[in-house]
């Protein structure tokens, strides 16, 4: 099970903070576009309202996602996508 935030995408926020796309690609995101994705990518995945840890006073959205896929491989195939 992989888990990943919308914090992940937000381009208001520095990587620091928890940004791990690049700025540029970041513009473009909005959770529907993120759904989007995986859905072409036939993963299973759920949503949950949540709290991102390094931005605790912020509500986000978390995605788990079912596949057999590296979080780190899945981030970079969603940022060439957006």
């Amino acid at each position: 099970m992989i888990t990943i935030y919308s914090q992940y995408f937000n381009p208001a926020i520095s990587r620091r903070m928890g940004r791990r796309i690049r700025k540029d690609k970041a513009v473009n995101y909005r959770d529907e576009r993120l759904e989007s994705i995986l859905r072409a990518m036939n993963l299973k995945y759920e949503i949950r309202k949540c709290y991102y840890p390094r931005v605790p006073y912020e509500e986000t959205n978390m995605f788990l996602i079912e596949g057999n896929i590296k979080k780190s491989t899945l981030l970079k195939v969603i940022e060439n996508r957006l």
